[in-house]
């Protein structure tokens, strides 16, 4: 039978490991998004394989519903590649997380709000991010990730646009 100084030391190890692990989780989002964004002094999304490299070999990445989700990282890194020339300039923040940590795996949900330029014009989307994270060698690692875009603006319009 455990001594109550051993079980408290037990229950400890495993709330600091839980927040180390959330933190670390929250760590990788934040990542994802420094890893993206670009523009001002360099292109957007400069390190494909960087990023393709924050997702687990059969990752799923889905940033746009009405396109099917990029399925391994060979097909996440060829999305970075694209949206280098599709979102050359782009900006993000995330909050209000939640993550629970179950084991070796993990669920996250971030209310995330991009600004970029497209075509001349700037815009800003606001959503939810929803991820599955698994713990690797590597680290915590991306299983999925999911945009859900609740709403989008044009928050100035190209300057060559009639409008």
């Amino acid at each position: 039978m455990m001594s109550d100084a051993a079980a408290r030391i037990d229950a400890l190890e495993r709330r600091v490991r839980e927040l180390e692990d959330v933190r670390a989780i929250e760590g990788l989002v934040a990542r994802y998004h420094a890893l993206c964004d670009g523009g001002w002094s360099g292109p957007s999304h400069p390190n494909p394989e960087a990023l393709a490299d924050l997702w687990t070999d059969d990752g799923v990445y889905s940033i746009n519903a009405a396109r099917p989700p990029c399925r391994g990282r060979d097909e996440i890194r060829e999305q970075f590649v694209r949206l280098q020339t599709s979102m050359p300039w782009i900006l993000h923040t995330f909050t209000n997380s939640t993550v629970e940590v179950d084991g070796d795996a993990a669920d996250g949900r971030f209310t995330g709000i991009a600004y970029y330029r497209r075509g001349g014009a700037s815009h800003i989307v606001v959503g939810t991010y929803t991820g599955r994270f698994v713990r690797t060698a590597a680290g915590w690692r991306f299983a999925s990730w999911v945009a859900d875009l609740a709403h989008g603006s044009v928050l100035s319009p190209d300057a060559d646009d009639p409008r």
